[in-house]
């Protein structure tokens, strides 16, 4: 067996940001679920499997505390290490295996315990030591997440993937390297399925499946599917392999999945309330929404939070809106389709938020508005849970000039990668203590203010003097763009938006 032990390293992981693993939404949904976040100013962090490295880079650069991660991709690491280095941060990161992490004599008591995905990638014996680390290194009031594929919803893709494997085992050339593999695997199971297979008729999910894994990126399709090892569990599963770890379940981490009214049937919330086990709720319930992704946080020693001390925690938490209060949709989406958000609550709250320059609010600024001074303070604090949940906002936590300054020089960095590639989509802001997203055409608009092109006009062609300058073009209805007119009506109303929406929030957030 290789130093690798089965796991895909001949293709890097995505460059994605998830929200989940910031310490201020982690923080935000222990307040949730009514349990009180014991974490310090100053919270010491890490992260297994971190991938590239782009939500550590970005929560160490905006964020107070230290910060440690390892990842058994010596890639991912050198990756990781030059984000890091671009803002400063207190930030250590190793390509250790697990077991090597657990055994440096200088490693810390953390606040944090984090892992996106790899616990459905990792062997028995490596699920293991993930939980030794926390029962050993997590203290007492810390918050360990982990984000897994689970049961039910990933039932119709076991079958796909031993496709897959077996194609790479037997029929797909193993020396060709593993992106020739993945297309030859997806060409080989688009063929099977054209033959019209029992299985698949008797499974169409199956096909659905399928049909959104081959519009995937290969990247993603080698680390989702491709490694050795791959666990899928069930929420009741997870629960007893953390058993040793002494932690306790408070809730997910992805908060809109916390509201029954946008998940569930009637007749399935009252089939719920009907359980007394949580184990065995939580476990009904993922069959009711066809769970396939979970965001667990789970909490050593969690201590519940009622009467005034959770009044008090909820106003004096902050929020700030990071989406244009325009381009905020009614609708949110829910397991059962798009819920009309309502028009009497939500867009006065939003309102209220956008009000002074996206300034941040409590709950008692947004009280003393006039349209809000009548509404119950259980509707606002609903509403900004959803709007949270659903990435219309997030919360807001006192800047420091360090972190300012850290962010500031992160952004500074991916700006100007913008000029070379277009992989990180997220900047970090200090008021949040996260990633907001800066798609690419937006940081090379930040980069023609900050040569003084701050028209629309001069926006726009500088966007076109970028693309043609690295010889790239619009692809529109599959051809190639090619005249300078037509890349200049697609870029106006986008430098238009920009200018008299997106810049304005951005500077709230201190992104720039």
């Amino acid at each position: 067996m290789s130093w690798s032990y089965g796991y895909v390293t001949d293709l890097g992981y995505t460059h994605g940001y998830y929200r989940e693993l910031s310490p201020s939404i982690l923080r935000f949904a222990c307040l949730c679920g009514n349990v009180e976040p014991q974490l310090s100013d100053h919270p010491a962090y890490l992260e297994l499997g971190f991938g590239q490295g782009v939500p550590i880079a970005i929560h160490a650069a905006a964020t107070d505390g230290s910060f440690w991660g390892t990842d058994f991709n010596p890639e991912h690491a050198v990756h990781a290490r030059e984000l890091a280095a671009a803002s400063g941060a207190d930030l250590r990161l190793f390509d250790q295996s697990f077991e090597e992490l657990s055994a440096r004599a200088d490693l810390p008591d953390f606040d944090i315990i984090a892992l996106h995905g790899i616990w459905s990638w990792i062997s028995e014996s490596n699920r293991k030591r993930v939980t030794e680390i926390i029962r050993r290194r997590l203290r007492p009031g810390g918050i360990a997440y982990i984000s897994y594929n689970c049961l039910p919803g990933w039932a119709p893709a076991i079958p796909l993937r031993q496709l897959l494997t077996m194609y790479g085992d037997y029929g797909g050339m193993p020396l060709a390297g593993a992106r020739s593999m993945i297309e030859g695997a997806l060409a080989f199971s688009d063929s099977l399925i054209k033959t019209k297979p029992i299985y698949f008729h008797e499974n169409p999910a199956a096909v659905h499946h399928f049909e959104r894994m081959a519009n995937s990126s290969r990247n993603y399709i080698a680390h989702e599917y491709l490694n050795a090892d791959w666990h899928i569990p069930s929420f009741a599963e997870m629960i007893r392999s953390l058993e040793e770890a002494k932690v306790t379940f408070v809730g997910s981490a992805r908060l809109l999945s916390r509201i029954d009214g946008l998940h569930l049937t009637e007749e399935g919330r009252k089939l719920l309330a009907t359980i007394e086990h949580p184990v065995f709720r939580e476990t009904v319930r993922d069959y009711l929404v066809n769970q396939r992704f979970r965001c667990d946080v789970f909490v050593k020693g969690p201590r519940p939070m009622a009467g005034a001390r959770q009044r008090e925690a909820w106003h004096a938490q902050r929020f700030v809106l990071t989406a244009c209060r325009e381009d905020i949709p009614k609708k949110v989406a829910g397991a059962r389709g798009e819920a009309e958000l309502p028009q009497k609550i939500y867009p006065p709250i939003i309102d209220a938020l956008s009000e002074d320059g996206y300034a941040p609010k409590g709950i008692d600024d947004l009280m003393k508005t006039l349209v809000l001074r009548g509404m119950k303070v259980s509707e606002i604090i609903e509403a900004l849970v959803v709007l949270v949940g659903a990435g219309f906002a997030a919360p807001a936590q006192t800047v420091t000039d360090d972190v300012a300054q850290r962010c500031r020089a992160f952004n500074q960095y991916v700006r100007r990668r913008a000029l070379m590639d277009s992989d990180l989509n997220h900047m970090a802001s200090p008021v949040t203590g996260g990633g907001i997203a800066v798609p690419h055409i937006q940081q090379i608009f930040m980069l023609g203010l900050e040569q003084g092109r701050t028209s629309v006009h001069d926006l726009a062609g500088f966007m076109w003097e970028f693309l043609d300058g690295v010889g790239e073009r619009l692809i529109r209805d599959g051809k190639r763009v090619e005249s300078k007119e037509e890349h200049l009506k697609e870029f106006t109303p986008a430098a238009r938006a920009f200018l008299d929406r997106g810049h304005a929030l951005l500077r709230a957030l201190q992104v720039v």
